[in-house]
């Protein structure tokens, strides 16, 4: 009897453990990706801070898809190469230096927006001005938590 009733406390330790590592590693995987979106926030406001300097210095792509003309083109934010070519899109500085690190640099990209034809935007302004589309592309500590995020300003 005392045989079986430790085989019954043996196994309901061993499912608490197992639920207890299930549960850290959920916790593990919604802090990194916690950090991925907050470093690609902090990509998106550094891209935009940047170009409002002058001289602009982030490199400033005509808006995509390249290669133009092919039917399967992708835009320069699809295209995985894009994100390591410092020629297409930025590297971004830590935040701080506190916590843990992220495990690739957070980088942004800056494509100038082209409008065709008499679009409602133009209508109500007095003098045409730049638009832009920022994507930005934030890393958790694992390189399976990523997060890429766009927004677009109007100077």
């Amino acid at each position: 009897m005392v045989l079986i009733c430790l085989m019954v406390m043996m196994f309901l330790g061993f499912t608490a453990l197992r639920a207890a590592l299930l549960e850290e590693k959920m916790a593990a995987n919604a802090g990194s990706q916690q950090m991925a979106f907050q470093a690609a926030e902090h990509a998106l406001r550094f891209c935009a801070n940047q170009l409002q300097l002058s001289p602009v210095a982030i490199p400033q792509l005509k808006q995509g898809p390249v290669p133009a003309g092919e039917a399967n083109s992708k835009a320069y934010w699809e295209i995985a190469d894009s994100w390591s070519n410092s020629n297409v899109s930025v590297v971004v500085p830590r935040m701080g230096s506190e916590g843990a690190a992220a495990a690739l640099p957070a980088r942004c990209m800056v494509e100038k927006l082209q409008f065709d034809g008499d679009l409602q935007y133009r209508q109500h302004l007095p003098q045409r001005r730049p638009a832009y589309r920022i994507t930005a592309r934030g890393i958790g500590a694992s390189t399976a938590a990523v997060v890429v995020l766009q927004s677009y300003l109007l100077m």
